[in-house]
C-alpha cells in the first residue's frame, strides 16, 4: 500500500522554501505575520522581523499568505 502524502506537511515545506510571508491566524484571534524558518509535527517556528517565535500548531487556525490577508494583489 503506498504511503499516504502529508498535505499539512507539504505546504508548510512549500511555504519554507520559498521564504513565502505569511499571515498566521491563532485560535485566540491573534495574528502573526513573518516566514517559516522551520517546523516538526508540533510546532512551527516563524521569524518575525528578525527574530523567531515558537508556535505550538495546536494554536493554530490558519496560514494566510500576506498579500491575501490585507486583500493587496
Amino acid at each position: 500500500m503506498a504511503e499516504k502524502e502529508n498535505i499539512q506537511e507539504v505546504q508548510l515545506e512549500k511555504f519554507k522554501s520559498e521564504e513565502t510571508e505569511l499571515t498566521v491566524f491563532l485560535l485566540n484571534g491573534f495574528q502573526m505575520k513573518g516566514k517559516i524558518v522551520n517546523f516538526d509535527d508540533k510546532v512551527v517556528v516563524l521569524d518575525i522581523q528578525g527574530k523567531e517565535n515558537l508556535i505550538y500548531k495546536h494554536a493554530i487556525s490558519t496560514f494566510v499568505e500576506a498579500e491575501e490577508a490585507t486583500g493587496k494583489e
